[in-house]
């Protein structure tokens, strides 16, 4: 059994709580967070032993009889935790982004290479037994070779949101934002299909060919959308938001055909893909045991049994995680300086 800790007791954590019964490897121990009535709240509600609530990240990290903790916090906090529960040598999950900018990406990946414990970026996608269908569909030439890709995640935040003082999804210094918030799910997805072509262990090569968006009056970006081309195989043309809903499926073209995604991020335990082909359409039922969170508490919790510093593919690895934290640092870049 996999004893997890979590860090940060907002909307991530109660998703990962409820996903966590699920999973009959994995228990939730124990819980810290720097609000006594969050502590309180969330204990109560998941059964939590007054002993195992913190009300200092350290002391839970620095608990003996913990294995992983999972990282549910503000982005701007999450590279400075992983160092420092990659130094109490227990495993980590930690919500993205892991990293917000080229710096903090070194100082993590620098700490993970010297201490060699589990580190997962949690993107649930990636643990959902619908990407390994996506993939199979692709290596089984369905579609040809890949020529283009459109993805896209947006939804509507409550103008209530947009002008309360210090609300993450609009604070820069908290790593607000659409493209810190939701920028690699299209990214990731991007990374995974250039790193399966390549079939080499290889640097991906890429070019961005465009990029833009909008950004508020708090400086923190709206919208966004990026066009990168990746050498030798495709162009992807992504679009985000935090202020609009979109409900596009993700589609992969390709010389002989596409998939079609329609529930990309967070398919249900039945979903299903798209393929087309000429005029016919295939539609590829997906059964999944587990819920979307639940599978990769799953998939963390089995590695790190099995003493191993990553997931089984295609969950993140540490690379997948290193050039989408690249990718969103250049499309920050890009927009923030036009």
């Amino acid at each position: 059994m996999v004893r997890w800790g979590v860090l940060g007791l907002g909307g991530a954590a109660n998703s990962f709580a409820n996903a966590i019964q699920e999973v009959e490897n994995a228990e939730l121990k124990s819980i810290a967070s720097l609000s006594k009535k969050r502590n309180e709240i969330f204990g109560k509600r998941f059964n939590i032993s007054k002993k195992n609530q913190f009300d200092s990240y350290e002391d839970l990290i620095n608990q003996k009889d913990l294995d992983a903790i999972y990282i549910a916090t503000l982005n701007n906090k999450h590279s400075n935790l992983i160092i420092k529960i990659a130094e109490a040598k227990k495993g980590i999950l930690c919500e993205k982004p892991f990293a917000l900018n080229e710096t903090e990406l070194n100082d993590v990946i620098t700490q993970l290479n010297k201490t060699k414990v589990f580190f997962l970026e949690n993107i649930a996608y990636r643990s959902h037994p619908q990407t390994p269908e996506i993939l199979n569909q692709i290596s089984n030439d369905n579609i040809g070779e890949i020529t283009k890709i459109e993805s896209s995640f947006g939804f509507r935040v409550r103008p209530i949101y947009k002008f309360r003082p210090g609300h993450r999804l609009f604070n820069k210094q908290l790593g607000g934002g659409a493209i810190n918030d939701i920028g690699c799910y299209p990214i990731s997805f991007s990374v995974l299909l250039a790193k399966m072509l390549q079939k080499q262990n290889n640097e991906i090569l890429y070019n961005i060919v465009e990029a833009n968006g909008k950004i508020n009056f708090r400086g923190t970006d709206d919208d966004a959308f990026l066009k990168i081309n990746f050498k030798n195989f495709f162009e992807a043309n992504l679009e985000i938001s935090i202020k609009r809903n979109i409900r596009k499926p993700t589609i992969i073209y390709g010389t002989k055909g596409k998939i079609i995604i329609p529930h990309p991020w967070l398919p249900n335990k039945n979903t299903s893909i798209e393929l087309v082909r000429d005029k016919n359409k295939d539609i590829k039922n997906i059964k999944s045991i587990y819920s979307v969170y639940a599978n990769t508490i799953k998939a963390a919790s089995d590695a790190i049994q099995k003493k191993n510093i990553i997931c089984e593919y295609p969950n993140m690895s540490w690379h997948d995680s290193i050039i989408t934290s690249k990718i969103l640092t250049e499309w920050k870049n890009y927009l923030y300086k036009a």
